[in-house]
């Protein structure tokens, strides 16, 4: 099985912050076969990952990520919209 990532691949890291996630765009330092995949060591943190490239923490960078890093910068802050979907909520529903 090929690995999903090389040492010095681009890839989206993603980890909790009190506003929502944050998501930052950080490199492969290291990967490993692991069990049914791989841990993929990046400057951002270590994840297990599938054949896709794709943990729960960690995904490859595609084009479209690409580009909100080039809008945003190398890190944001994706907000929860859970409070707002809460506000718009009939009481009733209770």
């Amino acid at each position: 099985m090929t690995a999903p990532f090389r040492v010095g691949d681009p890839a989206v890291f993603i980890s909790d912050h009190e506003d929502g996630m944050r998501v930052e765009r950080t490199a492969v330092l290291d990967v490993r076969p692991d069990g049914d995949g791989w841990t993929v060591e990046t400057l951002a943190g270590t994840e297990h990952v599938d054949e896709r490239g794709e943990g729960s923490r960690l995904v490859p960078l595609d084009a479209e990520m690409a580009a909100e890093f080039e809008d945003r910068g190398t890190s944001f802050v994706v907000r929860s919209t859970v409070t707002n979907i809460q506000q718009d909520l009939d009481p009733s529903y209770d």
